[in-house]
């Protein structure tokens, strides 16, 4: 019977040490996963706000130009015409800033998550300590240069 208990725990120690394994493989994906996805956010939010603000600065230069042919113009359809393109034009306008600073607000929480997220893997907070095994790792160095990529445009 002594060795059936030895048997026993031993298989026990390893079934342990399996199920502790396949945890921390679990976690480490898990962490992989949820870098990748905040990385892809806070990458598709900054070309989000670029595309905003090129529309706003098209858009300004559209009207304007309108402006400077309205100006030289006389024939009263055409102005009709013009004044209608240029309501539109000013109502895109201000539809494009909104976005600018929606995304702006989006763009600044991704990035707080994403550099918090990214600092509790380095400074190994998390529940299993999964930092070694992550920090190597190409989603992780991904998620720096995007840190790194958006933060100016943020100050």
């Amino acid at each position: 019977t002594t060795k059936m208990r030895t048997t026993t725990t031993s298989t026990d120690a390893n079934t342990n040490e399996e199920e502790h394994e396949t945890r921390h493989e679990k976690r480490i994906s898990q962490v992989l996963r949820e870098l990748k996805i905040k990385t892809g956010v806070l990458r598709r939010l900054s070309k989000e706000r670029e595309m905003y603000e090129r529309e706003v600065l098209d858009f300004t230069s559209r009207i304007e130009k309108d402006e400077r042919i309205d100006r030289n113009d006389d024939d009263d359809e055409t102005n009709d015409n013009n004044n209608n393109n240029a309501r539109q034009r000013k109502q895109c306008l201000e539809e494009s800033k909104a976005m600018v600073r929606d995304t702006f607000v989006r763009l600044e929480k991704a990035f707080v998550d994403l550099e918090e997220f990214v600092e509790t893997l380095v400074e190994g907070k998390e529940d299993f300590d999964v930092r070694d095994e992550v920090t190597g790792k190409e989603e992780f160095r991904l998620a720096k240069e995007q840190v790194e990529r958006v933060k100016p445009s943020l100050c």
